[in-house]
């Protein structure tokens, strides 16, 4: 099957295309940057920004599904840039996806659409009520607009745990390594919440079945990795693999959550660049429960996330050190 897969430059859309490829899949990948050099197999890449439908276009034509990884995601930023790529991203290529004939169209949204108010073994069907941050609206967004716009597609949806990780990953694992070597990464409440983690390997293989396995039409799936863990057992773990001490620094969430709005006010009231240095989406995330679990993926798809947490973290924690720059 010939597969596009948008954000094929990204750490877990280059996973992605490895494993399909693998799998004795064709690739097409959409990026505005180039494949990674350390790519592992061949791809047929596309240059050229999600947005725009004539790239749309010309990307998934003679394609038979396409994974839509492409997005702009973080915690801070104008609500416009996220609904202009997250939405009208999405919807430039549904239609040129509905255009081209083709069956099936993946979206990777988010596990940021549900409110983090605590969650321990909660599945899909969870409500979507997150509104802190215009990352989650625009992921709401973006799923209603796939499921009530296909038209005859078969659409699916995949949430990922919510730290995915491993090699290539620039945005969230490079940051949190080089604050943990700064001694400046700290915890909310002991960092005793627990947290669903999803391996990037793993996720490709969650994310394949997601595009050819018959019985993921039209349904909504959480791909993450097997075992619950807290976000200080993680950091614990991260840290012995890194060579690092544990973080030490602390703070109560009755502190750090009014703390995080009134630094999100400063930043707006002032125009300051980048993001400040804490959010309520981050404190929420690390204060409560946030435990999902793939049931329904393993059930139904025959998903089963092979590479454990540790082993996980020490391939990725090898990729850092052949790649510090």
């Amino acid at each position: 099957m010939r597969v596009l897969v948008t954000g094929s430059s990204g750490f877990i859309g280059a996973a992605l295309v490895e494993e399909l490829v693998r799998h004795g899949h064709e690739v097409r990948g959409l990026d505005r940057r180039p494949p990674p050099p350390d790519l592992a197999v061949p791809l047929e890449a596309i240059e050229g920004d999600v947005t725009d439908p004539a790239v749309c276009a010309r990307a998934v034509q003679g394609c038979e599904a396409v994974c839509h990884l492409a997005a702009r995601v973080g915690d801070w930023g104008p609500e416009r840039d996220y609904l202009a790529v997250n939405v009208g991203g999405t919807e430039a290529l549904l239609g040129a996806t509905r255009a081209a004939g083709a069956r099936r169209f993946v979206l990777v949204s988010s596990l940021a659409v549900h409110h983090y108010g605590g969650y321990l073994d909660a599945d899909e069907t969870v409500a979507r009520d997150a509104r802190v941050n215009a990352y989650a609206r625009s992921k709401i967004a973006a799923e209603d607009l796939v499921q009530r716009g296909a038209d005859g597609l078969e659409w699916v949806i995949v949430r990922p745990g919510v730290f995915p990780f491993g090699p290539r990953d620039r945005t969230t694992f490079v940051p949190m390594a080089e604050a943990l070597a700064r001694g400046q990464l700290g915890t909310i409440n002991g960092e005793g919440a627990l947290v669903t983690t999803a391996y990037v390997e793993n996720l490709a293989q969650g994310l394949r079945l997601a595009l050819t396995h018959p019985r993921a039409a039209d349904g909504v799936f959480v791909v993450g990795d097997q075992r619950p863990v807290s976000w200080r057992e993680l950091l614990a773990l991260l840290a012995d693999a890194l060579d690092l001490p544990a973080p030490r620094l602390n703070l109560p969430e009755l502190v750090a959550y009014p703390l995080a709005g009134a630094l999100e006010l400063g930043w707006r009231l002032t125009g300051a660049r980048g993001s400040p240095p804490l959010t309520r989406y981050r404190i929420l995330l690390a204060a409560r429960d946030c435990h999902f679990t793939s049931r329904k993926a393993m059930d139904l798809l025959g998903y089963r996330p092979e590479v454990a947490l540790e082993e996980g973290l020490r391939r990725t924690v090898a990729w850092y050190r052949r790649n510090p720059g």
